[in-house]
């Protein structure tokens, strides 16, 4: 089966287009989080999985359950999705739509892992420093990981930035033993 990240770009992308063009993108992607939600409950996602479950009911489904964000071009985009049956690359659709959209208004999300719980004057200092070094709104993922022992690690799209001890400590090591 094709991968379905790869899938999913071509309708995220179509989506988030239609929704630029027509000032929509915030209503798109309340439309894409919900649709995306109700595909990873079990109940659903075993009912997407069964092959004997009619597309049309599926598409009854999903037009219910989504029924407060659905105008004529959303329910189009349900109706292409219940005809290729891609309800499943859903999460991913949602996903790389959140991408072009936060690319779009200049917005990154940066996940950054430290030893120890950080407070708000430091994430506010690291968001205003991350903003002006990569030129774009920085919204902070903070997690906390015991075993980095101190600094930080940040994830910056595919870009990683190791200042954590334990990563120090790896490459001193790998240096005296290379």
């Amino acid at each position: 089966m094709a991968n379905l990240s790869s899938i999913a770009r071509p309708y995220a992308l179509a989506a988030f287009e239609y929704a630029r063009d027509h000032k929509q993108l915030p209503a798109w992607k309340g439309f894409l989080e919900a649709a995306a939600a109700y595909t990873q409950q079990s109940e659903i996602s075993r009912l997407l999985m069964n092959p004997e479950v009619p597309s049309a009911d599926i598409f009854s489904l999903f037009s219910d359950l989504l029924a407060v964000h659905l105008d004529a071009e959303r329910k189009n985009f349900l109706s292409l999705l219940t005809e290729n049956q891609r309800f499943n690359a859903l999460p991913e659709i949602s996903q790389h739509y959140n991408a072009f959209y936060a690319a779009y208004e200049k917005i990154c999300k940066v996940r950054v892992v430290t030893a120890t719980e950080t407070d708000e004057p430091f994430r506010q200092k690291l968001a205003q420093s991350l903003t002006k070094r990569i030129q774009r709104d920085v919204t902070l993922q903070c997690e906390v990981d015991a075993s980095l022992i101190g600094g930080a690690v940040i994830h910056i799209g595919d870009r990683v930035i190791d200042g954590s001890i334990r990563g120090k400590l790896s490459r001193l090591l790998e240096s005296l033993t290379g």
